[in-house]
Order: C-alpha cells, then sequence, then structure tokens
C-alpha cells in the first residue's frame, strides 16, 4: 500500500476534480454590454447610457459598483438600475485632461455585486470629444470598500459565450499540461539512452511507453478541445494557429511509431528513436506554445493577443480544482505508462527466450 501511494493520490484527484467540475455552482458573469446611442463608442464629455447583460444572478442581486478601466485609469458608472430581466443599466461620463489622449481606446468593463467582481474585456472604445478642455484632470474613482486594483478578483464563467462550459476547463487543459510533462520525461529518457546508460534499453522501453501513453492524453485533449470549441466557436475545428500546430505535432509522434514498427533490432530502433524524440520534442513546444503566441487571430486564450484565464476567470475557487486536477490526470497516466512499460520488458523477454 505504502509503495502505492501515489496512485491512490492520482485516483483521489482526479474524483475531487471531477466532482468538483461538474458540481461547482457557476457564479455570475456579464455577457453583454450596449451603448444605448446605438454607437460602439462613449465619447468623453458627453454622458452615455449603457446596458449590462447579467448570466446567472439569481434570484436578487446588489449593484454596488460600475467601472470601466484601462491601465490605471478608472472612469465610475452613475444612476444604478438594476432592471427584472437580468440587465443593468447606468450612465458614463468620462472626462479627460492634459494627457487624455492617452486615455483612449478599448476599456474593461468591471461590476462589484453581490459581493464579488465580475469581468468583460474590451467592453466599450472610447474617445476624445473636441469640446474637451486641456486644463480638467482625469478623476480617478474610489474603488468600493477601500477596494485597489490588485483586488479585481475575477470569478468564471464572466467570458461570454463560454456560460456552463467553462467546466471543460478543468478537463481540457489538465490534459495537454500532462502529455507535455509525460513528452519530456519520455525525452529525458532517450539522452539516459543515448548518454547516460548508453544502450540501456529498460530507457528505450520507458521512452516509448511514455509517448504512447502522451499520445492518448494528447487525444483526449482534442476530442475535450473539439467538443468545447463547438459550443464556443460553433465548429468543432476552427481555423487556429494552436488547433493546427497540436495537428502537426500529433503527426510527428504518430511517426514516431511508425518509424519503431519498420525497425527490426532493438538497439538500432532505440538509437533512432532516441535521436528522433530529442529533434521533435523542441518542434512541438515550438508548435503549440511560442508560435500561437506570435500569430494574428487566434480563438485560444493567451495566444494571439488573447487574454488568458487567469487574466478574467481564473479565481481561487476553480483554481482549487484545477491544480489537483493536472496532478491527478499525471499520476493516472503515469500509472498507464509504468505498466505499458512492464507489458514491455516482459515481451522482451518473452521474445529472449524464444531466441
Amino acid at each position: 500500500m505504502k509503495k502505492n501511494w501515489w496512485k491512490w493520490l492520482g485516483i483521489v484527484l482526479v474524483a475531487y476534480s471531477l466532482v468538483g467540475g461538474l458540481m461547482l455552482p457557476l457564479k455570475m458573469g456579464i455577457t453583454g454590454f450596449r451603448v444605448q446611442n446605438q454607437s460602439a463608442q462613449i465619447v468623453s464629455n458627453t454622458s452615455t447610457a449603457v446596458e449590462i447583460d447579467i448570466y446567472n444572478y439569481g434570484p436578487s442581486i446588489k449593484i454596488d459598483q460600475v467601472v470601466l478601466k484601462k491601465d490605471s485609469f478608472y472612469i465610475e458608472g452613475s444612476d444604478l438600475k438594476w432592471n427584472a430581466e437580468g440587465t443593468i443599466s447606468c450612465n458614463f461620463k468620462p472626462v479627460f485632461g492634459a494627457n487624455g489622449q492617452q486615455k483612449r481606446g478599448l476599456y474593461d468593463l468591471f461590476v462589484y455585486a453581490n459581493s464579488t467582481w465580475m469581468a468583460y474585456p474590451n467592453a466599450v472604445s472610447i474617445e476624445k470629444s473636441e469640446t474637451d478642455t486641456q486644463t480638467i484632470a482625469p478623476v480617478l474613482v474610489k474603488l468600493i470598500q477601500g477596494k485597489q486594483e490588485k483586488d479585481f478578483m475575477k470569478n468564471f464563467p464572466n467570458r461570454t459565450q463560454l456560460y456552463e462550459s467553462v467546466r471543460n476547463l478543468v478537463f481540457h487543459v489538465p490534459m495537454w499540461f500532462t502529455m507535455i510533462f509525460i513528452l519530456l520525461l519520455s525525452a529525458i529518457a532517450g539522452i539516459k539512452y543515448l548518454y547516460l546508460n548508453k544502450g540501456n534499453l529498460n530507457d528505450d522501453f520507458w521512452s516509448e511507453s511514455l509517448i504512447k501513453v502522451a499520445i492518448l492524453a494528447g487525444l483526449v485533449g482534442c476530442a475535450t478541445g473539439a467538443i468545447w470549441a463547438k459550443a464556443t466557436w460553433l465548429t468543432y475545428w476552427p481555423r487556429d494557429p494552436k488547433l493546427n500546430g497540436v495537428a502537426i505535432g500529433m503527426l510527428m509522434y504518430f511517426a514516431y511509431l511508425i518509424l519503431r514498427a519498420n525497425i527490426k533490432d532493438e538497439h538500432q530502433k532505440a538509437r533512432i528513436s532516441a535521436v528522433y524524440n530529442l529533434f521533435i520534442f523542441p518542434i512541438f513546444i515550438s508548435l503549440i506554445y511560442f508560435m500561437p503566441k506570435l500569430a494574428e487571430g487566434s480563438h485560444h486564450p493567451g495566444a494571439g493577443g488573447s487574454a488568458t484565464f487567469k487574466d478574467y476567470d481564473l479565481d481561487n475557487t476553480l483554481r482549487a480544482i484545477f491544480y489537483p486536477a493536472i496532478l491527478g490526470w499525471i499520476l493516472i497516466f503515469l500509472w498507464m505508462a509504468r505498466l505499458k512499460y512492464r507489458y514491455k520488458k516482459l515481451e522482451y523477454k518473452a521474445l529472449e527466450e524464444q531466441q
């Protein structure tokens, strides 16, 4: 029992994340922002009426503060009113001073209601009007209950289009963390075969077993991602640089399996496989992590200029499920890799005895 503690830990963490991910009640979120004058902009020195759509607000709601924010500049809404159909109406009248030109552009919207902050990124564009004076300094609002900028704690879903599908965050994303970690272990095993143990086939068996299990994690990640994409982007596989990078990377690891299947000598197979593994691992990381960040127009959070979950959605409640899910799935897939490795050793031993 003591030797298998990590297996039981994996089972417990995965069970915990499954129950928490499916049963945790979702908090309120902002799903829409409309300027009442039918414009996509709010003009400074002019009072503008807006409406904010709220999701999952429950039987009662208390609106305390509505704020537009850009960097460290805040504009507070006035005349707050809760409408029974699920919207907040209020007015904004931004005033820019001598440095007003620096405050133009897209503003994020924050609402403080029922003792929690909600966020809506890039809600509206604010432009400077011709009637602005150059002597009035911008007014920084006093945040409710003395909260500072760091206290804009974000609760999920708080992202339009996600709604209940945000639960997939604790299933889909851990698959990719698991795959990358296991592929890293496989590359380390390849280094051990080539340079440290120099020809120990156990390192090759371990590396192969890890890659096969990592591919399984990648396939599960693709499947859960496709379901999520259909719910939010209305297609199972949109044109996205991260998805395309994943597809190319998976094909490279499928080629690894084909390469091994066509080499008979075990030591030659191990050497070539280890070199190929060390060659494609950094390419795979570049395809799924670095290239999407450099691309434009990616759907994925954190890629192509898109905001990450930690910017607007990942609060402490979700972290308490998300991080245990990553560790749990890593332990479960390592358990699977260990079983595959033991089977591979027995298979090789039986083959040697036959010869």
